[in-house]
């Protein structure tokens, strides 16, 4: 089945979350929420969302961290945000409206509890939105069809999709062969007619991407440190932002990522699609 275009567009105003559309998803399946349950418990008593009884999240299609479908999300994080909903007895309801560059302004605007679809821990974030505890670790790749390492960038043509971290400083180091794209189809689609030479990207998500839409000969080499571009130093780690106005939200937040690391939900939900479950356990919290 075809999945939408994954757009990467993270560097939008607040005001393209305007008239966000919401599509109501049942936490626990079917008709049922788990906040229409009178026997359900919620792990964190009088938590405050936006709207009683519910868990909204602004989220894109952006597998295998988020897969939209119909009126489900489902991937890595959509199936752990569910979980999450489960445990606090709330139902989940979904804002796709502005694709990814309107997930951080309606966190920001408070238009949604959390936002999802593979944001970093960065220290820019910290002061615009509450980083939750780390879900897992996202090494960044080097896509290219010719073996390309991060060594070796220097004259080759490069493409980025748009509000990736390191795009900065990429475009100083390598000048004009550093292209910047809109959305994934775009860059996969230059990089298979050979437009470009290698493509920056998630290596969890270059590698879904290959199983059911290969490029022959692609590699993804994950990246190595290089005094050009700081934001390789180190890898990062991927969070559930939500408001820094909302403490008591964030810190039952954090509990409750650390109950589904500890139950062993969270290593299931990434045997389920085919991660390493190492990079489940990403260490204590740190920021890019």
């Amino acid at each position: 089945m075809m999945r939408p275009s994954r757009t990467l567009v993270r560097a939008l105003s607040a005001s393209t979350a305007a008239g966000l559309l919401a599509i109501s998803l049942s936490a626990c399946g079917g008709s049922e929420s788990a906040g229409g349950s009178s026997d359900c418990k919620p792990a964190h008593e009088g938590l405050k969302t936006i709207n009683d009884g519910e868990l909204t999240v602004a989220s894109y299609d952006y597998a295998p961290a988020t897969i939209l479908d119909g009126d489900n999300v489902t991937g890595m994080e959509g199936d752990l945000i569910n979980e999450i909903a489960r445990l606090e007895c709330l139902k989940v309801t979904v804002s796709t409206s502005g694709g990814a560059g309107a997930v951080i302004p309606s966190v920001q605007t408070k238009r949604v509890d959390i936002g999802s679809g593979n944001w970093l821990r960065t220290k820019e974030r910290t002061k615009i939105v509450y980083l939750s505890t780390p879900l897992w670790s996202d090494p960044q790749a080097i896509v290219s069809t010719k073996g390309i390492t991060s060594d070796d960038l220097d004259g080759k043509i490069v493409g980025s999709v748009a509000g990736n971290l390191w795009n900065d400083s990429m475009s100083k180091w390598l000048g004009d062969k550093f292209k910047i794209y809109q959305d994934d189809e775009s860059i996969y689609s230059d990089l298979k007619a050979g437009r470009i030479d290698a493509l920056v990207a998630s290596s969890a998500s270059a590698k879904y991407r290959f199983k059911d839409a290969p490029i022959e000969g692609a590699k993804v080499i994950d990246v190595k440190p290089n005094a050009n571009v700081p934001q390789f130093a180190a890898v990062g780690q991927v969070m559930l932002p939500s408001s820094l106005e909302n403490d008591a939200f964030g810190k039952a937040l954090d509990a409750d990522i650390q109950t589904l690391r500890d139950n062993g939900t969270i290593k299931k939900i990434l045997d389920k699609y085919g991660i390493d479950a190492s990079v489940g356990e990403p260490g204590a919290p740190s920021e890019l």
